[in-house]
């Protein structure tokens, strides 16, 4: 945060005693991005890209719970709400929510939130909120712990029994330019995670013991079956995929979903093979090709060639510039007299790996076009 701090607001003394500004209370939340400035000289393009889609699960999450944001500047939210408990409820989610996605994140561009909440009297003129009471919103946020919420005492009675986390009390604190001394209580939201796991630790021992022989039974089949044409997914794949169908349903804004389209960015398909000429190639990457787009609600963007790994933020930065849901990399290669392609496809908003696979191509190509009808059944949820 700096001196002058962007979420504090200064009534206009010309307009102060004017019929324009009106009294109520509210409960006033405060969130902002833990090390925006450092984040952005790292990586500029890539933070506005995760702050862009992080920002559309804050903003939903506010609105559900009756919120109105009366302020964004940059990195920061400021909003309204006419219950503590809706405020705190918000704060909560959002917390989970970025903390799974930032988990997902293989990179140091990480979006991450301090929260703080007060509840009091405060004014309202032009759709803007002013006083004490929204300045000592914005004080808690800065000295809330990374994914935490910091909250005023006037706060913490009115939901310490109505909110699924528990608080420690952090005394009474001198917030900076705020007259009075304030108590402050912050959540415990990582703690209760760690509570969770020790109280729970026998099903999960069961839970890894299944999920052991489930991965053991999937080495076997995958070495007795190598030229199966099921779809082997990544580990993350499930969740991811579920994360996409689900950002279908509920960001109606999206413009694939606005268009009903599902965009693909296929990649020119690299050549290592020394049987396969150079029409051959080009015919496999046209057979993939339009065995995705025949599906009208898949539409495929080409791009150049590129490397045999693509880490996350190569994969968004094509998926940004391509507008696509995901990114299809494919490298043709021999072994043992015969030809493959080994075929990553990444989900685009995370960057996430969650197909890589050996599939052998054939006079016929069978082996591909079960490939990609079972990838379009799966994205599609057909």
């Amino acid at each position: 945060m700096s001196e002058s701090n962007k979420n504090i607001y200064v009534l206009d003394k010309e307009k102060k005693d004017t019929a324009g500004a009106i009294r109520k209370m509210a409960a006033i939340f405060a969130a902002d991005v833990v090390g925006y400035s450092k984040l952005m000289a790292s990586n500029e393009k890539l933070t506005l890209f995760r702050l862009k889609e992080t920002r559309k699960v804050t903003d939903k999450i506010i609105q559900e719970l009756n919120g109105r944001i009366f302020s964004t500047a940059g990195d920061s939210i400021m909003a309204e709400f006419a219950s503590p408990v809706d405020a705190m409820e918000a704060a909560i989610s959002i917390q989970k929510e970025v903390s799974t996605k930032a988990k997902e994140i293989q990179d140091n561009i990480t979006i991450e939130f301090r929260i703080g909440i007060n509840l009091g009297d405060i004014m309202t003129q032009d759709n803007n909120l002013y006083g004490d009471n929204v300045n000592i919103a914005a004080r808690l946020e800065a000295i809330a712990p990374v994914g935490e919420i910091t909250v005023s005492e006037k706060v913490y009675l009115e939901v310490e029994d109505k909110v699924d986390i528990t608080f420690k009390y952090q005394g009474e604190k001198k917030l900076k330019n705020i007259s009075k001394k304030i108590k402050v209580y912050t959540s415990q939201i990582t703690t209760d995670k760690k509570k969770s796991v020790k109280f729970q630790k026998k099903p999960y021992i069961i839970t890894a013991v299944i999920a052991l022989f489930m991965v053991l039974g999937g080495v076997f089949y995958f070495l007795n079956n190598k030229s199966s044409n099921d779809i082997e997914y990544t580990d993350n794949s499930k969740s991811v995929l579920e994360s996409f169908r689900t950002d279908q349903e509920s960001l109606p804004n999206n413009n694939n979903v606005a268009s009903n389209t599902v965009f693909v960015a296929l990649m020119e398909f690299q050549n290592q093979s020394k049987i396969l000429t150079g029409q051959e190639i080009e015919n496999i990457s046209k057979l993939f090709s339009e065995q995705l787009f025949e599906e009208e609600k898949i539409s495929i963007v080409k791009t150049p060639q590129g490397s045999e790994n693509l880490n996350p933020p190569e994969v968004m930065l094509i998926a940004t510039e391509s507008n696509a849901s995901f990114v299809v990399n494919g490298i043709i290669s021999d072994e043992n007299n015969s030809s493959f392609l080994n075929l990553k496809i990444y989900e685009a908003k995370r960057g996430s790996l969650i197909i890589n696979q050996k599939i052998s191509i054939t006079e016929n190509n069978g082996n591909l076009i079960d490939f990609t009808s079972n990838f379009k059944k799966d994205i599609l949820k057909k």
